[in-house]
């Protein structure tokens, strides 16, 4: 595993303690030093890999790199992620997957009240997307394993 932690660390992988308040807080106010610096992050607000569940609840949290910054969030779904590793851990498969954008949330432009409910919005906003993704990846390729939700944060 120490060859994935060298990749992850020079990726600038964030990985949130949620059991260490104190923690989980330093690990939040270095990604909005990443942003201040110009790096852009990607969030799974999910907090978990979703197993086709559909779109699951998005942790609060997620949106505060958005809040304390300024910066955009670009919702992104990408389908059929689970048949490149794990239905045959440990071995990876080369499989199709799409890796879908949505348009940028400003959160500067919601009334200062209303950016309390950004995950609520952003989360509408990737259903819809999700919604789409499935239909034309079923379409396209008749099954689908599970889907990635991500937002990235610029």
């Amino acid at each position: 595993h120490w060859l994935s932690a060298r990749w992850m660390d020079n990726l600038f992988c964030l990985f949130l303690d949620r059991e260490n308040m104190k923690e989980g807080l330093k690990t939040i106010l270095k990604g909005i030093d990443y942003i201040k610096d110009g790096k852009s992050i990607v969030i799974f607000p999910e907090g978990t890999r979703n197993k086709g569940e559909g779109v699951q609840d998005f942790h609060a949290g997620s949106f505060k790199f958005a809040e304390k910054t300024g910066c955009k969030i670009i919702p992104m779904v990408q389908t059929n992620t689970d048949c490149i590793f794990e239905r045959q851990f440990p071995r990876l498969k080369a499989t199709h997957t799409t890796l879908a954008f949505g348009k940028p949330i400003d959160i500067n432009s919601f009334p200062k009240e209303e950016r309390k409910k950004i995950a609520a919005y952003t989360h509408d906003v990737i259903v819809e997307m999700y919604e789409k993704e499935i239909t034309f990846f079923l379409f396209k390729y008749g099954h689908i394993c599970y889907t990635f939700i991500d937002i990235l944060i610029i």
